[in-house]
């Protein structure tokens, strides 16, 4: 097994135990469009974030309306045996370096100390979301309880005439134009998605959705919608 639920989390040493004490991130209640962002990806080892191995965690601020070019985060766990061949080839992320990586504990901090109170924005965020505080509960008994917005649902909201809902990101980054150089590694995804969130702010700012509690409210009331059809 790859994912080691089944035992209690080790002791974490004592300059790890350091540094998770002083985390401490406060919730950002008035977030604005032109506040800073931090937009993540990860990877895993399967499609499953319930139960499939934290990979691989990639990460990018946008503030002032731009991406920060540094610093950015960029971190593997290490795994105590690789995943599957066949799954090496979606991630990319080959068996030398899983069994080399950092850490949980250490890559799963550098994270959120990277991240901070802010929002966390990730496209089909569930997913993410479900992987970093299934892996944060685990390596460090910690419960992540961060504010997260999922773009494949707010894009068609402010762009209705898009590509639609519950698209692939590459159709919404073709849709806006935005060139792809590389994809499927966590960094160069979050730098993707990261490129969407700036095409979409001025459809925001249009529709004078310029809140993060205002952006949550209409994911909520779509999401309202589809489990209440009339």
């Amino acid at each position: 097994m790859i994912w080691p639920f089944n035992r209690p989390r080790p002791a974490l040493p004592p300059a790890l135990a350091a540094r998770l004490q002083q985390l401490a991130p406060r919730p950002v209640r008035e977030q604005t469009l032109d506040d800073s962002w931090v937009v993540v990806d990860v990877e895993t080892g399967g499609l499953n974030p319930r139960v499939d191995p934290l990979l691989a965690i990639g990460a990018v601020t946008v503030t002032d309306n731009a991406i920060a070019m540094a610093p950015v985060c960029e971190v593997g766990l290490r795994q105590l045996e690789a995943t599957a061949s066949d799954n090496i080839l979606v991630h990319g992320i080959t068996t030398g370096q899983q069994l080399a990586a950092m850490e949980p504990a250490q890559a799963l901090l550098d994270w959120l100390e990277y991240a901070g109170g802010q929002p966390r924005l990730a496209y089909h965020a569930a997913f993410d979301r479900l992987a970093l505080e299934r892996a944060s509960q685990t390596w460090l008994g910690l419960k992540d309880r961060a504010t997260w917005l999922d773009l494949a649902v707010l894009a068609p909201l402010l762009v209705p005439r898009g590509p639609g809902l519950d698209r692939p990101l590459d159709d919404w980054l073709a849709h806006f134009h935005i060139p792809i150089y590389q994809r499927h590694g966590a960094l160069a995804d979050a730098y993707a998605t990261a490129q969407l969130w700036l095409a979409l702010l001025p459809a925001a700012r249009a529709q004078k959705l310029t809140r993060l509690k205002q952006l949550i409210r209409l994911c909520r009331q779509v999401r309202w919608l589809n489990t209440h059809p009339g």
